[in-house]
């Protein structure tokens, strides 16, 4: 079989960027272990707007959530929808605050919350929160209508894939019966494991979400305090979720299962009951820097990556697959600070 361009991994990274070359007339084949290793599977798929401990807002969100809006919404799998931070202090509030009043900050911010319970009485939000425009892009739909379409094409095929069985030249990439112009690694942690991009500073870090069925009355918005929780109608929830940088695996632990349960708990003054339906785990393709790494080997011009979205994938993925289609097919330039070639091969 001939292609343009053989993707390695259907997680969000390789469905997206797959439609987009498609779009620009490429032939693909997508190969995938059927999402075992994709931590698409475990993602909230939210955008969030002020992240982290000191509640900032990246400067590329706004242009990129415009997108990505866009993007994905003629895909069917864009949700806009609120998000509650929850402040867990006084010197948290206080950031909130000062965001509030930050022009760049500010349109994303619809409100600051003065005292507990003043969103929802339930909530033990005694430090107060921000009340913020986001939104949930639905994975499973995403992952799945993708699937659907390449399968129709006969353009996807389900197998563990190990990078000695491909042969490379100067003219062609082989891989079994496929012979493609390009190979492009979109299979997440696995390529900070084993291929030829083990030498970039990857940093992956498992997480863990829950989905489970509780009569409690679901709030309008996401609850977001040291993790989160979305509600997804009818009675079912979604949280998550963890960062553990050192076992790096797929297989949901026992401990952290717990621990989630006890966070969304957490959120409500009155007694809990929930049941849960799914447990799963996943690892990030995290980076040092936090930016995704998109390019092309330095020694191995038939080779790409398109990887390493991390825990903002949703936000950057979208934009980034039609640049890096436009980089593989019209030669435009990358971004710089998504350009692997930041990283330059040790020669220690």
């Amino acid at each position: 079989m001939q292609v343009d361009f053989l993707i390695i991994g259907q997680g969000l990274a390789g469905s997206l960027l797959a439609r987009a070359l498609k779009h620009r007339g490429q032939k693909v084949m997508v190969v995938d272990d059927g999402w075992k290793s994709s931590s698409s599977q475990v993602a909230a798929g939210l955008m969030t707007p002020l992240t982290g401990r000191r509640f900032t807002l990246t400067p590329e969100y706004p242009e990129l959530f415009q997108r990505a809006q866009k993007i994905l919404s003629s895909l069917n799998v864009f949700r806009s929808i609120e998000v509650y931070r929850i402040f867990v202090d006084a010197q948290q509030r206080e950031q909130g605050l000062k965001r509030s009043q930050s022009d760049t900050c500010r349109p994303f911010i619809k409100k600051i919350s003065d005292q507990a319970g003043e969103l929802d009485s339930r909530l033990t939000d005694e430090w107060g929160g921000a009340l913020m425009s986001g939104a949930w892009v639905d994975l499973p739909k995403l992952l799945h209508d993708s699937r659907i379409e390449l399968q129709a094409e006969n353009a996807w095929r389900q197998a563990t894939f190990d990078p000695g069985d491909v042969q490379i030249t100067s003219d062609f990439i082989q891989w079994r019966d496929v012979t493609a112009r390009g190979l492009i690694y979109c299979d997440g942690y696995k390529s900070s494991q084993r291929g030829p991009f083990t030498y970039l500073p990857w940093k992956p870090a498992k997480g863990e979400a829950i989905t489970f069925q509780s009569p409690v009355l679901q709030t309008s918005f996401v609850l977001n305090r040291e993790g989160w929780a979305l509600p997804i109608g009818k009675g079912r929830w979604r949280a998550g979720t963890n960062w553990e940088w050192t076992q790096l695996d797929e297989n949901p632990s026992s401990m952290q299962k717990e621990k989630l349960i006890r966070r969304f708990i957490g959120y409500f003054r009155e007694p809990i009951m929930l049941e849960v339906t799914e447990h799963v785990a996943g690892v990030r393709p995290c980076t040092s820097d936090s930016y995704p790494m998109i390019g092309t080997h330095p020694s191995l011009p038939r080779v790409h990556l398109f990887n390493g979205m991390g825990p903002r994938g949703t936000v950057w993925a979208p934009t980034l697959a039609e640049e890096m289609a436009d980089y593989l097919v019209k030669q435009s330039p990358l971004r710089a600070q998504c350009d692997l070639r930041r990283f330059p091969i040790s020669t220690k």
